[in-house]
């Protein structure tokens, strides 16, 4: 009985050493899971802020491609009335502004489209490099998603997982046949 009494306390012993062991690695499990939970908190975070932001971008957009197609149409409008004005201008002989004059006026407010088409086009491209950034955000998500998943089905352990194969038929070629057997 004597022998049997120290082996009962290395057992005990043996035990509580693995019950702390298990503790402490639950507790480092958590504590990373905590960590990558504010991780990812904190991606979501950036994510919302860098939304909102390409929303009030487009939204700045919207509202410079309104002004524009506004000052546009006038244009038109002053340019045809200014025709107008020539023209009755001439018929009652007095005089107009020399067609010199006129083309330098033209000039400037093609300078002024041209002015404005490259601010669209400088808008466009920002738009599309904040799109190209939001594609890349999301694909970092998925990547991170994946990993999250890999990680979990590696501390899940293995597992048997069944592959599909295709069966040879007797004339040679493989007949596929869905679910495998």
């Amino acid at each position: 009985m004597e022998s049997d009494r120290p082996n009962e306390e290395h057992d005990k012993a043996d035990r509580a050493r693995r019950n702390v062991r298990r503790a402490r690695r639950r507790n480092a499990a958590d504590e990373r899971d905590r960590a990558a939970d504010a991780r990812e908190r904190t991606a979501d975070a950036r994510e919302r802020t860098a939304d909102a932001r390409e929303r009030r971008a487009d939204e700045r957009e919207r509202a410079a491609d309104a002004r524009e197609a506004v000052v546009d149409a006038w244009q038109e409008r002053l340019a045809a009335w200014e025709s107008r004005v020539d023209q009755r201008a001439r018929t009652e002989g007095s005089t107009a502004p020399s067609p010199r004059q006129r083309s330098y006026e033209a000039i400037e407010r093609a300078r002024g489209l041209v002015e404005a088409s490259q601010d669209r086009l400088d808008r466009s491209e920002a738009a599309l490099r904040r799109a190209d950034a939001r594609d890349e955000r999301e694909q970092r998500a998925i990547e991170r998603e994946i990993a999250d998943t890999e990680a979990l089905g590696v501390a899940a352990g293995p597992h048997r997982t069944k592959f599909w194969r295709p069966r040879r038929s007797a004339y040679g070629s493989s007949s596929r046949r869905w679910p495998p057997r």
